[in-house]
């Protein structure tokens, strides 16, 4: 059971981070599409990866790549490369 809510509540995150990374009315279909395209270990790198891009985005500045771990960068590219091909 708790296997489930973890999904559940990654799921929510992912959607809730590419929300406010994709503001706008396409928002839902592109974030939906996303989410059930980064499976796996590599999601909570995704994941990790938009928030600190939203949280720099917030205040002004583009990401540090100097703060984040090799794994992150690597989420950073794949929410790329999955976005383009949602929208």
């Amino acid at each position: 059971m708790s296997v489930g809510l973890a999904s559940a509540v990654m799921a929510d995150d992912f959607i809730k981070e590419c929300k406010i990374g994709n503001p706008g009315p396409t928002s839902d279909k592109v974030c939906s599409c996303m989410s059930d395209k980064v499976k796996g270990s590599d999601r909570a790198d995704v994941i990790e990866a938009m928030n600190k891009t939203n949280t720099a985005m917030a205040k002004g500045a583009a990401a540090d790549p100097a703060t984040m771990t090799p794994k992150v960068m690597k989420g950073i590219e794949t929410a790329m490369t999955v976005q383009v091909q949602c929208m």
